[in-house]
C-alpha cells in the first residue's frame, strides 16, 4: 500500500489548512492499516508492510512539519513564553596590613531556561592601589556546536570564552541542544573526545583521549625542550640535541 501524495495546496490559507488537515488524517488512517497489516504472520508480507509503514511515518513527519510552518506563517495571535530561573553567586576575599592590602572576587551567574543553560563569571583580583597588578576575568561557559572550516568536521562540546557569539541555529544530540558557535572565534572547547583550542574560527591545537597525546597545528620552543628523561633538545648557541640520560 503506497501513501498518498501530499495535496497541492490552493486557495486561501484558511482552505490550505483545512485541504493538509484533512491529508494527515487519512494519511493517519493508512498508517494504521499498515501498522495491523505488519503484525500478519505472513512472513512474505512482513517486509513490505514494514516498507510501507516507514514510509508512511516519513510523510505524515513532512507534512506536518509543512502544516507547522503555514500555521506560523498564518497566524493571527502568537503566544510565547520562557520560564527561567537566574541564580547568582559571588565570593569576596578582603586582606589588609601595613604592607598594602589584597582584594579577590568572583562572581558567577547560571541562567536556566526550558531550551539551555547559560553560566557568566567574572574574577577580579588586585593589590591595593597597584593598578598594574590587576587581574579582571570574564567568560561565559555554554554548550556549542562549531564547523572546522578546514576540513567540515563539527565539533559538540563545552564552549568556554570570554565572550560567545551564536548564529541561533540549535543541534540535538543525545537529548540535550547544543548551539551553533559564530565562526572566527577563540574559544576552548571540551568534548568527549578531550580538549580543543580554536583560535580565530580555527582548530589549533586539541588533546585527544583516543591516543591521549597533543596535537598542535604549529609550536615554537622558546628555549628548551626536553623528550623523556633522556634527550635535551635546546637553541642555546645554536641548534642542539644531548644525551641527559643515565
Amino acid at each position: 500500500m503506497m501513501p498518498e501524495i501530499p495535496p497541492q495546496l490552493q486557495g486561501s490559507p484558511e482552505q490550505q489548512l483545512v485541504a493538509m488537515r484533512d491529508y494527515l488524517v487519512r494519511l493517519s488512517q493508512s498508517l494504521e492499516q499498515v501498522s495491523r497489516s505488519a503484525a500478519a504472520p505472513a512472513v512474505s508480507k512482513a517486509g513490505t508492510a514494514a516498507s510501507a509503514q516507514e514510509n508512511a511515518a516519513e510523510q505524515v513527519k513532512s507534512t506536518a512539519r509543512a502544516l507547522k510552518a503555514l500555521i506560523i506563517k498564518t497566524a493571527d495571535e502568537i503566544t510565547a513564553y520562557t520560564d527561567s530561573r537566574v541564580e547568582s553567586f559571588e565570593s569576596l576575599y578582603v586582606a589588609k596590613s601595613d604592607y598594602g592590602s589584597y582584594y579577590n572576587q568572583i562572581e558567577t551567574q547560571v541562567a536556566q531556561t526550558a531550551r539551555d543553560t547559560v553560566e557568566s563569571y567574572h574574577y577580579i583580583e588586585a593589590f591595593g592601589e597597584m593598578n598594574a597588578y590587576l587581574t579582571d576575568l570574564g567568560g561565559q561557559i555554554r554548550r556549542g556546536v562549531i564547523e572546522d572550516p578546514e576540513t567540515h568536521e563539527v565539533h559538540l562540546g563545552i564552549a568556554i570564552s570570554e565572550q560567545l557569539s551564536f548564529t541561533g541555529q540549535t543541534q540535538t544530540e543525545g537529548g540535550l541542544t547544543y548551539y551553533e558557535l559564530a565562526p572566527g572565534q577563540t574559544l576552548g572547547l571540551y568534548t568527549s573526545r578531550g580538549w580543543q583550542f580554536w583560535i580565530g574560527g580555527v582548530r589549533r591545537g586539541w588533546f585527544s583521549s583516543e591516543d591521549s597525546m597533543l596535537h598542535l597545528s604549529n609550536i615554537v620552543v622558546e628555549n628548551r625542550l626536553q623528550l623523556g628523561s633522556e634527550w635535551d633538545v635546546t637553541r642555546t648557541n645554536g641548534f642542539g640535541l644531548r644525551y641527559i640520560g643515565g
